[in-house]
């Protein structure tokens, strides 16, 4: 598996030097955040601000979800930083923004060295931050506490469509197919 990435790492080196999409994105405006765009400015702030709600890391998801977890790994979305081939991408935030877990969320990814558990992107790059999950979980045993999970299917789904947009997409050609598959442990 690791030579896999090994040689789709040196591919994307000269795909994204040489491709005029990604030479274009750097000229644009600055990528709106996914959980901002998903819940909206207003719930936005007020979740951030209230406290509640910071950014975990995968690993705590693996303890309840072990199914959801080892089917991830072998997703492209945990290998996403490696599609950033230079630290002109690495460190760039409109690359951030959909390469990693929250980067832009206050305890959310600032770098690889700094937040290393937040490269990629997890669970919570798709459901927003997991403290308050666990939180839930842990007192009563069940699901929920998500800014951006199952129990709200428009959020969820807009934070997919934050980054996988017209001009970025080539992972599926019908949303509501691929966004099924992602229901499941294993999305193929």
């Amino acid at each position: 598996m690791r030579t896999f990435w090994s040689v789709i790492l040196v591919f994307s080196v000269a795909w994204c030097a040489e491709n005029p999409r990604v030479v274009d994105e750097l000229k644009s405006p600055m990528t709106q955040i996914p959980l901002k765009n998903a819940m909206g400015e207003t719930a936005y702030r007020e979740a951030v601000n209230s406290g509640t709600y910071r950014y975990v890391g995968n690993d705590k998801c693996r303890l309840c979800h072990r199914d959801f977890f080892i089917g991830r790994k072998q997703d492209h979305h945990d290998h996403a930083m490696s599609y950033l081939s230079t630290s002109e991408y690495r460190d760039n935030p409109k690359c951030l923004v959909c390469h990693s877990t929250g980067f832009g969320v206050p305890s959310g990814f600032v770098s690889v060295e700094k937040t290393p558990r937040l490269m990629n992107v997890q669970c919570e790059g798709c459901h927003g931050p997991g403290s308050n999950h666990l939180k839930i979980a842990s007192m009563k045993k069940t699901g929920g506490g998500f800014l951006a999970g199952s129990d709200r299917p428009d959020r969820l789904k807009a934070m997919c469509k934050s980054c996988h947009t017209a001009r970025w997409n080539r992972s599926y050609t019908d949303f509501e197919e691929a966004y099924q598959k992602y229901r499941k442990p294993l999305p193929k």
